[in-house]
């Protein structure tokens, strides 16, 4: 596995799972450009920690600035190797269909959907004059239909339309000698999942087989064989990391 010099760039890399990525594909060899929506302490403080890597700063709902920023990039490093899509929000949290709020949805669906899209769009054109590259994309265990609920309604929708978009993606541009992938984790510590209640806690351990939630960089191991020649026959596919959530349910 040959990573020295690959440049890989992480997006919404500056605390969690793409932290986790990052800090792993530095230790890997590859060069490393972290990605946040803002110039934050979190990211500064990931930069100090891995000597060499490139921090970007910009909003993946506007295309033009995500084009414009990794242009800049493209012209420091020549080619970006592994874009991996990580950047990802879930606003609406409800009970009822009537709850769902329009504004929350559509932030949702501009971070999770059109921001990978933007991305995508920025490198692809450098990945196709070198003839290969490589793109992996965050989906969810919420994309599946039997993991469906109301209390992600709308953020389902999205992690679906990574699915969809990593497959069209894949017939289109696997023949090209570029790939796309999709990881779907289950429920892994974040920020977020630290403010669940006892009983929510309770609930989701209970439809692990693992009795646990993931951390982090248990995720990002396959995120980077994935991203490795390791995995250069694999394209198209999306893949379920779950402690077992998908078999045993809640």
């Amino acid at each position: 596995m040959t990573t020295k010099n690959k440049v890989i760039l992480i997006t919404g890399s500056s605390r969690g799972l793409g932290k986790a990525i990052a800090i792993l594909a530095y230790r890997q060899s590859y060069r490393v450009i972290l990605h946040g929506s803002t110039d934050s302490d979190h990211l500064d403080a990931l930069q100090k920690q891995l000597p060499g890597s490139m921090k970007v700063v910009f909003d993946v709902t506007d295309k033009q600035q995500t084009y414009e920023e990794i242009q800049k990039v493209l012209k420091q490093v020549g080619a970006i190797d592994v874009l991996v899509n990580n950047a990802g929000i879930i606003l609406n949290k409800v009970k009822h269909i009537e709850d769902v709020d329009d504004e929350m949805a559509w932030q949702e669906w501009k971070v999770n959907v059109l921001g990978p899209i933007h991305c995508i769009q920025a490198v692809l054109p450098t990945m196709l004059t070198a003839g290969k590259g490589n793109v992996i994309n965050m989906a969810s265990i919420k994309a599946y239909p039997n993991f469906s609920t109301l209390s992600s309604f709308t953020y389902g929708h999205t992690k679906a339309a990574i699915l969809q978009m990593t497959k069209a993606l894949a017939k289109e541009y696997s023949p090209k000698g570029i790939r796309f992938n999709a990881i779907a984790p289950g429920y892994v510590i974040t920020d977020m999942s630290k403010q669940w209640t006892n009983e929510a806690k309770k609930r989701i351990n209970n439809g692990i087989l693992l009795d646990r939630l993931a951390n982090p960089d248990e995720i990002a191991p396959f995120v980077m064989f994935l991203a490795s020649d390791d995995s250069a026959y694999i394209t198209g596919s999306d893949f379920v990391i779950d402690g077992g959530y998908s078999i045993k349910g809640k």
